[in-house]
């Protein structure tokens, strides 16, 4: 058996599926860990400050001998490591849950919090990823910000950071199953990053065609259509979200350039029908045999047509083996041992 490790890990933004992550994967890890953590509030202002903020807790508060630093991406590493250069004694790994990298389409002045990801990366030891789509995300993300300025250019950071890269899906806990009404004509909908355009949009066409449906909202609601009863799931209530799940008729998804969707996986492993985008990390969730009948192109038109036949049309069949397969990866126990593993070989080759 491999060897118990004690590790330090720092959480600048403890919510959401962060929260739910960490909080999984200490309770089911072989090793011990040490959780430091700040309330999921403003990232921008934690990626330039969470670096002093951890640097003062632990130069007062002693956390006893570690292996090995975790950290999310909301962090500043390079700040951490000269505020406190002995951390960088250790190796660290940093789990990209999404990135704070310009849009690669975007053309405006650098803001501060633009390189704090790609310092972030070149300072640990390994960068995970909850998705390969994220993984290509980032580096269109990097090669943007190398082209558009000349520093980075010279000693261009890809090829370093490409060898560090690791996808590792991230465990998601499903929560217990219960007998529960179902809501007919019900609709599962988490807001953060919606974009409201688009799915309104698709459910006005809904409405104008005598749709009677009833949405499930995780999230702000004021931007999303008035013109259907709701209700709404408390953010950090997981117990909630999941019988909301169970109760609904379908999952949809807005969130277009979307990393990672738990969300997403529990409808999926529910057996719920789906409305998910042709986008962002949603086709890897899927075998190719069920992405007909689970995606939408990215407008109106299509979102409203999936949306209907996932209300009134029953679930098909193809794929489902496959389709379990791929959710197999994200199962707590199976997720939180390739966890386990891989920390394990990184600190045995320091």
């Amino acid at each position: 058996m491999s060897k118990q490790l004690d590790i330090l890990a720092l959480e600048p933004f403890f919510s959401s599926d962060r929260r739910n992550m960490l909080e999984t994967l200490i309770r089911c890890s072989r090793h011990r860990w040490t959780l430091l953590k700040l309330p999921g509030r403003r990232l921008e202002r934690r990626l330039v400050a969470a670096a002093h903020w951890f640097a003062e807790q632990l130069s007062r508060h002693a956390v006893g001998r570690f292996d090995l630093l975790f950290s999310s991406e909301a962090l500043n590493l390079a700040d951490l490591y000269r505020l406190q250069p002995q951390l960088a004694r250790k190796p660290a790994v940093v789990y990209f849950h999404d990135n704070q990298l310009p849009d690669p389409a975007e053309t405006k002045a650098a803001a501060v919090t633009d390189f704090a990801n790609l310092n972030t990366a070149a300072a640990a030891t390994e960068i995970w990823f909850n998705s390969k789509y994220h993984v290509r995300a980032f580096l269109a993300g990097v090669s943007a910000l190398v082209q558009a300025n000349e520093e980075l250019a010279a000693q261009n950071p890809i090829p370093a950071l490409t060898a560090k890269i690791h996808y590792m899906p991230p465990p998601v806990e499903m929560g217990v199953p219960e007998a529960i009404e179902p809501i007919v004509q019900s609709l599962f909908i988490e807001t953060r990053g919606t974009n409201f355009d688009l799915l309104n949009a698709a459910l006005e066409t809904l409405r104008q065609q005598g749709d009677n449906i009833e949405l499930l909202v995780v999230g702000p609601d004021r931007e999303l259509s008035g013109e259907f009863r709701r209700q709404l799931i408390p953010e950090a209530d997981f117990v909630a979200q999941f019988r909301a799940l169970q109760q609904a008729t379908a999952f949809v998804s807005a969130r277009i350039a979307v990393p990672f969707d738990e969300h997403a996986v529990r409808a999926l492993r529910l057996g719920r029908r789906t409305a998910l985008p042709r986008a962002g990390a949603y086709p890897e969730l899927l075998p190719k045999e069920m992405r007909g009948f689970c995606l939408y192109d990215v407008n109106s038109e299509s979102l409203a047509n999936r949306l209907q036949e996932a209300l009134y049309l029953p679930l098909e069949s193809g794929g489902a083996e496959d389709l379990q397969k791929i959710l197999h990866q994200f199962d707590p126990i199976v997720a939180c041992k390739a966890v386990d593993d891989r920390l394990s070989e990184i600190a045995s080759a320091v």
